[in-house]
């Protein structure tokens, strides 16, 4: 409570100074500015390919060494020139080494791990001595100026790189990602060690000036351990538990976007200024690594679009407010230094040149150790390295901390920020722009031939592409104003043109034919890049699987890891099962564990260790399975030599029987297990397809924006339960298994136990024959346990757990239709076919069913009679069954209408016109009808599927799509044709 009376004066704590809110919103205005001035030069980069960060620096040169004549942005630019050094840590530093760690490749960045840390630990120390003998040895200066250990800790602020421009260059011209992260690697962890043996060589400078506490050995350890050690173990534990966090948030994208940015922040803080004080830097660049390793697939695929979104937002705005500021204070230093002699811009840029040399000698000091660990570096990669190690932020912040620093001598405060913001601008202004020049003066991007006809094959399919699309373009009456001369100048056609003319020449140019015929490339060479694209796809696959439901994120981790694996050794077979098999306990162990299941205390957990640890082995086992299988089914699109991408593919499909042999194991072994997790993964699969259907229909405007909501809650909700659901494992009862199987879940409990009262139990031994092809049909089988290798056709079809023998064997003519074997021990339940039949008569949804269950097994039988159905793989065939088509049956002088085709089981059905009987078409059993124009009469009672929609024309396209011989001769056809216009 404030005192009363006359003589009494107050604090008014509600006075704002309106002139100091003017200046903070002209510092607000300025940066405001500063992020347009990057827009425009972005467009000028997109545009020149000038380098960004070199040219937002120079504008913030020109507005620090040109303040007083902006008025009062001038003001501002004043402000910001002077703003504290531990402001510009606070602020721009975390986010930018999050982003930049967050964002690697872990798997490349694990490789180069060992020699980023050989240039990042020791490579920063040593390279922060050699700069420190350049001051003193080669530049002359005296002990009035810096004494040895302020030199060398001016040399460790100069040790910090901070090579963005060069990294985003070298990803632009293609040079190798082991290449990039090398440089992008050592930059990140060098910021945060650079700090280190600041701080040291600092300490060590006052106590050498009877300044500050003493240096002991025992200090200097603790400290450092203290820094290199605690500060990553925070940022990983702070990781783990945010990520822990990352999976319980559904559908809410700021929630996920705002708790990355904020554990940034948290992370470096916490570090900093908490218990710990330890590095702040490390730390966020572990927080970093770690969310780049595990946490990513952590984030759920619907969030994680918008995260890196955000991400890109703050990298930009970070990363362009810091190089303007940087020219700003570089700038500023120009007008303002008055410890700054003439002699001493002499001796900055003959530092500039002693600075590229000591780089050169810290790396060739390392270079054994560097040649050994890794992935392997050329010369010419060697040069870059030196030459692209430019200085930035963080080294022009731990000046301005010297800077800053009353108790160290003015003339050395003063020099230490000269040089350091004299060496961020010319290595970005000198360096950053020229280093393009000095890539491609070396060569060190190659194109192989090879990659160059791929290139070259993809151009002509462009062009041709684009030619059909304008030549159906030209039919339609929305167009036909269209100036279509000026049209092929806009689109870029004779510029694509230029560039295959350009590859040609190239490929003449380099000894090889500019046909795309692969022949005069070596056959190893040739494999490599197959394997190289194959795996690509498989990546892509596995990231589908994920961003879908269908693949868990540790298996998603183990599955890319064994692509990458894959893509380092291209000139070897593919072998990626043998990866993912070591990654797997033994069986032992987990009989192991099963001993303890029964245990009253622990059993509990150890059911559910074991049921987590046989999920992931299933998820990564069945989800290579199925993107290797849609992999085998592109090789057609791959255009390169058939033969070498045949012999490719039966390296995949050697790797497809290893992890197929395995999971029958899985299923011999554990079925319950198995069956539990069949069960989570169908119930995932489900609830992705509710949230994906319920935000389609919200987007066309459905749905009202409450009842949406609501929805998306209570699927969300349903989500996250089914993660920590715990399934009971028990061997289901036969009459509950049944049920199981859709075909049977329209029977009543009168009918399913007529079907329990006809069953038996028998066993097979691996390879007895449970039935033969032609023998009479007397039951039908579903499989309790192991596998059967149903020959069906041309095609071995394989069978395991819950498995029923099958629906064409019912349908049939009271024969097996197939011939079926058992390949390990197997035990099935055997079922009267005669009930079956009884049931099917009585209940025509049963009928029905049980004829739609078969279309697989009777298109792979009779395929040459299938038409466009045998180009279809088994899940596409039941799902284009089950959507578009109805099942009927006719009796004999009843007219059928196949407009979009259909497909006959039964019966037998002809045209109605032609002379005589030469122009009738007549349709048997099994048979596929094309779409027709008017009826067909029934011969013969008639069961048939009626198709709603048009399979033939589409699986034609596909068909022709496939056939990479035609393909490309119809490419060749009319690229030529294209080229003489």
């Amino acid at each position: 409570m404030g005192e009363e009376g006359p003589g009494v004066h107050h604090t008014d704590n509600l006075y704002r100074d309106e002139e100091k809110m003017e200046q903070d919103a002209a510092v607000i205005y300025l940066i405001t500015l500063g992020i347009l001035a990057g827009l425009t030069l972005r467009e000028v980069n997109k545009k020149t390919s000038f380098p960004y960060s070199p040219m937002i620096l120079i504008v913030g040169i020109f507005m620090g060494a040109f303040q007083g004549w902006l008025g009062f942005l001038g003001e501002s630019t004043y402000t910001l020139s002077h703003m504290h050094p531990h402001l510009i840590v606070y602020i721009f530093i975390p986010v930018l080494l999050f982003e930049s760690a967050f964002n690697c490749d872990w798997y490349v960045f694990k490789g180069q791990m060992i020699n980023i840390l050989i240039l990042a630990g020791p490579g920063v120390g040593w390279g922060a001595i050699l700069l420190g003998i350049v001051f003193k040895v080669f530049l002359f200066y005296g002990n009035d100026d810096m004494t040895w250990y302020q030199a060398f800790t001016l040399g460790s602020v100069l040790s910090a790189t901070d090579p963005v421009a060069v990294v985003a260059l070298l990803k632009e011209l293609g040079a190798s990602a082991r290449f990039n992260h090398l440089i992008e690697g050592e930059a990140l962890l060098n910021d945060g060690v650079a700090m280190v043996f600041f701080i040291f060589f600092n300490n060590l400078s006052k106590q050498s000036s009877g300044i500050g506490e003493g240096v002991t050995v025992g200090g200097v350890v603790l400290n450092f351990l203290q820094n290199s050690i605690v500060g990553p173990i925070l940022g990983v534990v702070v990781a783990f538990f945010a990520g822990l966090w990352a999976r319980r948030i559904v559908g809410d994208d700021i929630e996920v976007s705002w708790m990355t940015f904020v554990f940034a922040y948290l992370t470096f803080y916490w570090a900093e200024f908490g218990f710990f004080h330890t590095s702040g830097l490390l730390a966020v660049v572990a927080l970093g690594l770690f969310w780049s390793a595990f946490g990513k697939t952590k984030i759920r695929s619907e969030s994680e679009h918008a995260v890196h979104i955000v991400w890109g937002f703050v990298q930009y705005s970070a990363d362009t407010l810091i190089f303007l500021l940087v020219g700003i204070i570089v700038g500023t230093e120009v007008i303002e230094e008055n410890y700054i002699y003439a002699s001493d811009y002499l001796r900055m840029f003959i530092f500039f040149i002693f600075m590229i040399i000591a780089r050169y000698v810290m790396i060739i000091s390392f270079w054994p150790l560097i040649k050994r660990f890794g992935y392997p570096i050329s010369q010419k990669e060697l040069v870059v390295l030196v030459y692209g190690g430019l200085r930035g932020a963080l080294g022009l912040t731990l000046s301005l901390l010297v800077g800053c620093d009353q108790q160290l001598p003015a003339r050395f405060r003063h020099l230490t920020v000269f040089f350091t913001a004299g060496m961020a601008a010319l290595t970005n202004l000198i360096n950053g722009t020229t280093c393009k020049l000095l890539v491609n003066y070396l060569q060190m991007i190659e194109n192989s031939p090879v990659k160059k006809k791929v290139y070259k094959t993809y151009l002509r399919e462009l062009i041709v592409t684009s030619d059909a699309k304008q030549k159906e373009l030209e039919v339609d009456e929305q167009y036909n104003l269209v100036d279509w001369q000026q049209l092929n100048t806009l689109t870029g056609e004779h510029q694509l043109l230029d560039e295959v003319k350009a590859l040609e020449q190239q490929l003449r140019d380099d000894g090889h034919s500019s046909r795309i015929s692969y022949d005069g490339v070596g056959e190893s060479e040739l494999k490599g890049e197959i394997r190289y694209r194959i795996l690509r796809i498989l990546k892509g696959l596995y990231y589908q699987k994920f961003e879908h439901g269908v693949c868990e994120a540790d298996s998603l981790r183990l599955l890319v890891e064994s692509s990458d694996v894959g893509l380092d050794h291209t000139r070897q077979l593919l072998n990626m099962w043998e990866l993912l098999f070591t990654s797997f306990s033994s069986f032992d162990v987990i009989q192991y564990i099963f001993k303890f299941k029964e245990y009253p205390v622990i059993g509990k957990y150890a059911g559910q260790t074991i049921t987590r640890h046989l999920g992931f082995v299933y998820d990564v086992t069945t989800t290579f399975i199925s993107c290797s299988n849609e992999a085998i089914n592109l090789q057609m699109h791959i255009p390169m030599n058939k033969t070498q991408v045949q012999q490719v593919m039966d390296e995949l499909r050697a790797e497809v029987v290893k992890s197929e042999n395995y999971l029958t194991q899985l299923y011999d072994m554990y079925p319950e297990i198995i069956r539990a997790i069949q069960t989570k993964r169908a119930a995932h699969a489900i609830l992705s397809h509710q949230r994906h259907h319920l935000e389609e229909t919200q987007q066309n405007g459905l749905i009202d924006d409450k009842e949406y909501y609501q929805l998306k809650k209570s699927i969300d909700r349903r989500l996250v339960q089914l993660e920590n659901h715990v399934f009971q494992w028990q061997a289901p009862q036969f009459d509950s298994f049944v049920m199981q199987f859709p075909v049977f879940s329209c029977l009543s409990k009168q009918d399913i136990q007529s079907i329990i009262s006809f069953t038996g139990m028998k066993t097979y031994m691996p390879d007895e024959t449970i039935y033969d092809k032609g023998v009479k049909c007397q039951n039908a089988f579903i499989i309790l346990k192991g596998n059967v290798q149903d020959e069906v056709g041309r095609h071995l079809v394989k069978k395991s757990l819950g498995a029923f023998l099958s629906y064409a064997n019912v349908i049939g003519n009271g024969v097996y239709q197939t011939t079926a074997r058992a390949t390990t021990n197997t035990v099935t339940n055997s079922i009267s076919l005669s009930i079956l039949k009884q049931i099917m008569e009585r209940n025509p949804e049963f009928e029905a069913r049980m004829y739609i269950s078969s279309m697989d097994y009777l298109v792979k039988m009779n395929e040459k009679l299938a038409g466009p159905l045998a180009l279809l793989d088994t899940n596409k065939l039941n799902s284009f069954i089950r959507r578009s088509s109805k099942f009927r049956k006719f009796d004999a002088e009843q007219q059928v209408d196949f407009s979009f085709g259909g497909y006959i089981f039964k019966g037998e059905a002809q045209t109605l016109y032609g002379e005589g009987n030469e122009g009738i078409i007549k349709f048997r059993e099994y048979t596929y009808v094309p779409p027709i124009e008017g009826a067909l009469l029934v011969n013969q009672t008639l069961i048939c599927l009626i198709f709603d929609d048009d399979v033939g024309s589409a699986q034609q396209q596909n068909l022709e799509k496939f056939n990479l011989e035609q393909h490309d001769e119809a490419i060749n056809q009319r690229f030529s044709q294209i080229h003489l216009q």
